[in-house]
């Protein structure tokens, strides 16, 4: 009986074509197992990594400048390149924040009024056009209501502001000339002689020129890499295919395959992350995304598995059936 079971085994390992040790060929194919694992952890990273640049970015960084905060800072700074300002931290940039809020409050109001809208207690008559001062230092006022002949039917001082002092200074100032601010003078000051308020508040015309700033200067680096990050898993799948052909490793036409079917897995689980996170929230959409990659290379290996022992429990069938040899 031991002679026969020699012999079979001899003539299985034969059949298999390796003549390994068994504990050359048990490391090899941990280290295949290892290679493979972490390629399909970095896949299902990957996945994460484009989710996360689809959803979990901040918004105002996904939109296109204002425009209008455009010409803001053109009007508040006309001798300034803004190309000289992009990709400075914060602390550069707030200098800039208050004279460029007070323009983008000017801007606002006088695109608001020329558009035939009230602005608090104010609206253009027919023919009346708002045109802003051409210098930022003008003195007095900040806008003027021209009539259709030319001719000035109001100035006005514009101030973004939750300062109360600040007004009462301007008005001050220049008594003749009224000042539209922010809801938030208004509110502090009660009815004070002189003073309309405009239904634009400080702290939203703050954070909209917060944001703005970020769109305006943030570091192109940033946007380039939300660019790249949604084909970043294919990507990674093209290289590593591309590798094993320049390896000898595989034929072209077997690592096209691959790379489609990889990519296929991928962007199966790219989708199930963008509808986590559209129905629950971005985070967990990037961890859908990440177990899907996983889920779906863990059921791959596991039908390869299965597969696999079933052939070798045929060859086992076959072998047991021939007659051992004398």
């Amino acid at each position: 009986m031991d002679e026969r079971l020699r012999r079979l085994a001899e003539r299985y390992r034969a059949g298999n074509g390796d003549r390994r040790p068994v504990k050359e060929r048990v490391a090899a194919l941990y280290r295949t197992y290892v290679a493979k694992r972490e390629g399909a952890l970095i896949d299902a990273a990957a996945a994460a990594a484009a989710v996360h640049s689809l959803f979990a970015a901040d918004p105002a960084s996904a939109v296109a400048v204002d425009p209008r905060l455009e010409e803001a800072f053109r009007l508040a700074f006309p001798n300034v390149d803004p190309e000289s300002l992009r990709g400075l931290d914060p602390d550069a940039l707030a200098p800039y924040l208050p004279a460029l809020k007070g323009k983008y409050f000017e801007v606002l109001v006088r695109d608001r009024l020329n558009e035939g809208q009230w602005v608090g207690d104010i609206r253009l008559a027919p023919g009346q056009r708002a045109v802003l001062a051409d210098s930022a230092t003008q003195p007095g006022w900040d806008l003027q209501i021209l009539n259709e002949d030319g001719s000035v039917a109001e100035l006005l001082q514009l101030k973004a502001t939750n300062s109360l002092s600040y007004v009462k200074a301007a008005l001050e100032r220049y008594p003749d000339i009224q000042v539209l601010t922010t809801d938030e003078v208004l509110a502090a000051g009660g009815d004070l002689q002189g003073v309309l308020g405009s239904g634009f508040s400080d702290a939203e015309l703050e954070q909209a020129v917060d944001r703005g700033i970020e769109a305006l200067f943030g570091d192109a680096s940033e946007s380039v890499l939300g660019e790249v990050l949604p084909a970043l898993p294919f990507v990674l799948i093209a290289l590593r295919e591309g590798r094993c052909v320049l390896m000898g490793r595989k034929t072209l036409a077997v690592a096209c395959q691959d790379g489609l079917t990889g990519a296929a897995r991928s962007g199966v689980a790219i989708g199930a992350g963008a509808l986590a996170a559209n129905l629950v929230s971005p985070g967990f959409g990037m961890a859908t995304a990440a177990l899907v990659r996983m889920g779906i290379h863990r059921h791959d290996r596991l039908s390869r598995a299965s597969g696999l022992i079933q052939v070798r429990l045929e060859q086992l069938k076959r072998l047991r059936a021939r007659p051992a040899a004398p």
